[in-house]
């Protein structure tokens, strides 16, 4: 037998039951910081800010706007099962995307007839509000998929790291590729920051130190014999929470027992720097032990 934890009860479907003040999806404050600041430390490979720089030579000159092979060859591979989306990120660190700008009403004038014009226009990066209310920031592969999702779109060609960069700066934690077709794919925030720092990423349902971390939390608990993970969402297209918990439970347990012990786990979740850097979001799912 399996259910999920329901809310209702006091247990949180998204995270646990967000003891220690943690909230649900978010890093621990340590976490939070890191997030805060690491955009502006972060420097290119001569160490120094992107932040006030000047780049004027432009290495997507000579680009035709169309989705670059290896990231639609990653894509195709990780729908057929063939890898895991670890390979997609792999392949959108190295590639060409388009970061849309619309354009938004700046100041305001009147025509001598009364009428009411705009005087002048911005372009800004446009974010919009993901499943869980969170910052989304969309990208694109090519002109195509942005002209789907918006045709007054304008595209502006970064390499994925500074995509992911250009996220990071803005506080936004979630970044999605070609929303509304069908390469669409979801980078949630562990592997938005690998990607802005240029380090590797798993997905944490198989990251070995992401499970040793849920593994030690469990140690003292009599009451639950093994914790299992699950991935949540595993076509990355925003289904569900990233992590599934499972955790194998003793029978006998009252309910008031283990009310204490998911408390607990929650505590300690949510204090585990592991976990709250490399898991953006989980359901816990009590199952039987075997």
């Amino acid at each position: 037998m399996s259910r999920d934890t329901d809310p209702a009860d006091g247990r949180d479907a998204t995270g646990g039951t967000g003891g220690a003040g943690h909230v649900p999806g978010q890093p621990t404050e340590k976490g939070a910081d890191r997030l805060k600041h690491f955009a502006a430390s972060l420097g290119d490979s001569a160490g120094q800010p992107w932040q006030g720089r000047e780049f004027d030579d432009n290495p997507f000159g000579d680009d035709d706007g169309t989705a670059p092979p290896a990231l639609l060859g990653a894509l195709a591979a990780f729908r057929a099962g063939e890898v895991g989306p670890e390979a997609v990120v792999d392949a959108l660190r190295a590639s060409r995307l388009l970061i849309p700008l619309v354009a938004e009403l700046g100041d305001e004038g009147t025509t001598d007839a009364g009428l009411t014009v705009d005087k002048s226009q911005e372009l800004s990066i446009v974010t919009v509000s993901g499943p869980d209310g969170r910052s989304v920031l969309p990208v694109f592969s090519s002109v195509t998929a942005m002209q789907t999702w918006n045709p007054a779109a304008r595209p502006v060609p970064a390499d994925g790291r500074r995509v992911a960069l250009a996220a990071a700066s803005e506080e936004t934690e979630i970044v999605v590729l070609d929303p509304t077709s069908e390469t669409e794919f979801v980078l949630r925030r562990p592997a938005v920051w690998a990607v802005a720092r240029g380090e590797r990423w798993l997905p944490s349902d198989r990251d070995p130190e992401v499970f040793a971390a849920f593994d030690a939390s469990i140690a003292t608990e009599l009451g639950v014999h093994a914790v299992r993970l699950a991935a949540g969402d595993p076509g990355h297209r925003f289904a569900g929470e990233e992590l599934v918990v499972q955790l194998a439970l003793a029978s006998g347990l009252t309910r008031e027992e283990l009310d204490a012990i998911l408390a607990r786990l929650a505590q300690r979740w949510a204090a585990d720097d592991v976990i709250a850097t490399r898991v953006d979001s989980l359901r816990v799912q009590l199952v039987a032990a075997d």
